[in-house]
């Protein structure tokens, strides 16, 4: 496992039993990941006051490779589900896709994401969409991007601040912290609760159409008790009739003549 400790780099296996140094601690390191080779670490580590975006053979063996230059923070990122792609934030008014194969990075959207209390964007569940926040009136929004369309959509627009988004696994809703009644402007989020945002009509069904279903059934249940009732009908008409045809060969002698 990879993690940081007072701006160092570190290595251990799982338990933590032995650790390696892997930066050199002249500058603060931030943020860590893996990546797909489960050898590489991609790191966001200060160059002259900014974090950019370095990457290091996890065993600590050759040098670092800085794959950002930036005057700014690049921070906060996330990468997607097979790991060939990343998202993350930089300054005050960026969102980056990098590609994970080349560590090329390109502004997907400009919008007022603020250098400070951000949320972290994140990549949807099919690796379509990518989910972020910037400020509206000095409250946070949830904004979805469309990677292939370039298309980015506002989907809360309330007036207060929805914060920390997330996505569900099967990638049908968004759920985030917010105070439905007070804006955090600026005092800052009082007493948030989690909510659920549904992105298409996935919600339950309503108790009325629990209600009508509850008829659906009760017909469906009638109609076989029907066919029952008149397949039992049909067969006690058939035994009735056989019962009087017995009788009347008993009671007319020629029909034995004739066997």
């Amino acid at each position: 496992m990879a993690f940081v400790s007072r701006g160092v780099l570190f290595v251990s296996d799982i338990e933590g039993k032995f650790a390696q140094q892997v930066s050199d601690g002249k500058e603060r390191v931030m943020e860590v990941k893996w990546l797909k080779d489960n050898r590489t670490l991609l790191y966001s580590q200060t160059d002259k006051g900014y974090q950019n975006w370095f990457s290091i053979s996890a065993d600590g063996k050759g040098q670092p490779k800085q794959l950002t230059h930036d005057l700014r923070n690049n921070r906060n990122i996330t990468l997607n589900k097979d790991l060939s792609k990343a998202v993350y934030l930089s300054g005050r008014d960026e969102v980056r896709l990098m590609d994970l194969s080349s560590f090329s990075s390109t502004t997907i959207v400009k919008d007022e994401i603020w250098a400070f209390q951000n949320s972290k964007p994140s990549f949807s569940p099919n690796n379509e969409y990518v989910l972020f926040s910037a400020k509206r009136n000095f409250e946070l929004d949830i904004f979805i991007h469309n990677i292939k369309k370039g298309q980015t959509i506002n989907l809360t627009n309330t007036g207060v601040s929805e914060e920390d988004p997330y996505w569900s696994p099967n990638g049908k809703y968004i759920y985030f912290a917010s105070d439905r009644i007070n804006p955090s402007y600026p005092l800052g989020m009082q007493k948030s609760n989690i909510y659920r945002m549904a992105l298409d009509w996935f919600d339950e069904p309503y108790k009325s159409e629990r209600f009508d279903k509850l008829f659906i059934e009760e017909e469906k249940d009638k109609k076989t008790a029907d066919t029952q009732k008149d397949s039992k009908e049909k067969k006690k008409k058939q035994k009735k009739v056989l019962i009087r045809r017995r009788k009347r060969k008993r009671k007319n002698p020629l029909s034995k003549s004739l066997k």
